[in-house]
């Protein structure tokens, strides 16, 4: 039998209101997406008692990622924010309606009391955009400092040495 998650990393497929024009633009364009609802109700691995949750969400649906925080049983407490930059160095020049999105938030939430392993670890990292929602290679190297295994991602877009990884995109 498995050991439960420690660590739970999630990058759900939201489903909102960006119909955009143009054949890359929008999430739906790229993958199938999900209902609040059907996120909250997504079937998760087994969890240890003691366990973080690490939550990407979409800045224009901050209370729906909170809801979806809860309905899986874990309490807020956190923000990690990524800071998207072009490969030559620069800020990059995202979507957006009401502003272009430059960043990208992740919840920290916990159930339990987890243990970190480092408490060093700022609240904004700097790293380069790569494929439509993929998250940086930077970002899984902050959560492996700061929480031992083991370490469950839903919605992976690809294996990660010593990650259990679950998600449609994986071959």
């Amino acid at each position: 039998m498995t050991e439960p998650a420690k660590v739970l990393v999630a990058d759900p497929p939201w489903k909102f209101g960006d119909s955009l024009p143009g054949k890359g633009r929008g999430a739906s364009k790229h993958y199938g997406c999900l209902s609040l609802s059907e996120i909250m109700r997504f079937p998760l691995p087994p969890i240890a008692d003691d366990c973080v949750l690490f939550l990407w969400r979409v800045s224009s649906m901050p209370q729906e990622a909170l809801d979806v925080v809860r309905a899986w049983g874990f309490k807020p407490y956190a923000e990690i924010v990524w800071r998207k930059m072009t490969p030559r160095g620069k800020v990059a020049f995202g979507m957006g309606r009401r502003v272009r999105m430059a960043h990208e938030t992740c919840i920290i939430a916990e159930r339990g009391r987890p243990k970190p392993i480092s408490r060093s670890e700022r609240s904004v990292f700097d790293a380069v955009v790569g494929q439509h929602s993929a998250k940086p290679d930077e970002f899984y190297q902050i959560v492996e400092r700061m929480y031992g295994g083991p370490r469950v991602e839903l919605f992976a877009r690809r294996r990660r040495d010593g990650w259990q990884c679950f998600g449609d995109e994986l071959t």
